[in-house]
């Protein structure tokens, strides 16, 4: 019985270890665009300029996700979320003090780098402590961070008006590395496997194709990429765009900041509730509640200029963007099994970062082009169909590697 409640204790410790490395995600997520006229009037930055802060982060990101999934798979996952929150916790700081653009650039760069190697890293470590019966609690209490983390760096920018946007960075950059010598002594350290498949002769890039499209495994790889990407990249057009889009549309600035400050609290809404979901209903079941609630929330974002209907969408949205995009992280462990685990899912989490780049970029085109908002509804369209398709496909792979 003790060393029951000793695992149970463990368990929570683990994963409230996960939750805070999210709660940073999050607060990057949000401090660059909250700090974005701050920054631009310390360094004299166009807003062309002003991209590349914001892309270079998430492009990080996608390396970080690839490349420190491999590498956990070969030194252990606990050695490198100690430092990936490391790399994040400092480059996230130099930001704040960095004497020039190019300096600016390069901590905005390995910020990313180091956030998006602890992602991956993350859901695994999460992932080996969860059942089938309460893998989606689990998941939701972990992932659930991120848009805590969101909200209160918006918080603090609200309460504190005048807050230097160094400081917010600071606060984001020194406070995460507290986690590191707790996960020193909570997280498991488990075996060193150096191999991902039964050829040890294997070169180190075919043992990753191995990994990724061994067998059958092709088609829950291609699905869960395909998933990935949309539904990152419309999350993503609605975290980037989505107020300057409703002041487009009529809102006052406090108006449009007021339907993203609900966003995020739907995001915690469809965060916790589709966990709970995922437990009791089928893969495919959550794919038609999430897609389908996701597409009348953006049909409602971009076509109303009801403040009432607004914030309601503003609600929805969060609750089926972020929801559904803690739903992927949640099951994507499980298609892949042993030292290859954190590899499959850091390269499902590159390709939704890589929609996560892609989703903005398309939007600032679409708007130059005049088409508006009803061009960004039309593209984001096609995405939400193939990203429910590729659920439902993972949903039969589910069942089946249940049976096994």
């Amino acid at each position: 019985m003790a060393q029951t409640n000793m695992g149970k204790t463990q368990k929570f410790l683990i994963v409230f270890l996960c939750f805070w490395v999210a709660f940073f995600e999050g607060f990057d997520l949000q401090a660059p665009g909250i700090a974005a006229k701050g920054i631009a009037a310390t360094f004299g930055l166009d807003q062309v300029q002003m991209g590349y802060v914001f892309s270079l982060g998430v492009f990080g990101m996608l390396f970080g996700a690839f490349f420190g999934g491999r590498v956990a798979d070969y030194l252990g996952q606990k050695k490198v979320l100690m430092l990936s929150i490391a790399i994040f916790g400092v480059f996230f700081s130099i930001t704040a003090i960095a004497p020039n653009v190019e300096v600016l650039y390069l901590a905005r760069f390995f910020t990313g780098l180091g956030l998006g190697a602890a992602m991956p890293t993350m859901i695994s470590v999460v992932g080996d402590e969860a059942t089938e019966a309460n893998r989606g609690k689990l998941n939701s209490l972990m992932y659930c961070g991120l848009p805590v983390g969101a909200i209160f760096v918006a918080g603090l920018a609200i309460y504190f008006k005048d807050i230097p946007w160094q400081t917010l960075f600071l606060i984001g950059g020194i406070t995460p590395l507290v986690l590191i010598p707790f996960m020193a002594f909570i997280l498991k350290d488990k075996p060193k496997q150096t191999t991902l498949v039964e050829n040890a002769d294997l070169a180190p890039v075919p043992a990753m194709t191995e990994v990724l499209f061994q067998q059958q495994k092709f088609k829950q790889t291609l699905s869960l990429w395909v998933s990935f990407f949309f539904t990152l990249m419309v999350n993503y057009i609605l975290i980037s765009w989505l107020p300057n889009l409703l002041m487009e549309q009529g809102l006052e600035k406090q108006q449009a900041f007021l339907v993203m400050l609900v966003f995020q609290v739907g995001a915690v809404i469809g965060t916790l509730g589709f966990g709970y979901l995922l437990d009791r209903l089928k893969l495919w079941q959550m794919a038609v509640i999430i897609y389908s609630g996701l597409f009348i929330a953006i049909f409602l974002l971009f076509t109303s200029k009801v403040v009432a209907v607004l914030i309601i969408a503003g609600v929805l949205g969060g609750i089926f963007s972020t929801g559904g995009q803690s739903i992927l992280y949640g099951i994507s462990p499980i298609f892949y099994s042993g030292a290859g685990k954190v590899t499959g899912v850091g390269s499902a989490i590159s390709l939704g970062r890589l929609g996560a780049m892609t989703g903005p970029l398309l939007t600032g085109k679409i708007l130059a082009l005049g088409l508006g908002t009803t061009g960004i509804l039309v593209a984001s369209a096609p995405g939400i169909i193939l990203s429910a398709i590729a659920v439902t496909a993972l949903s039969r792979f589910k069942a089946q590697q249940a049976k096994k």
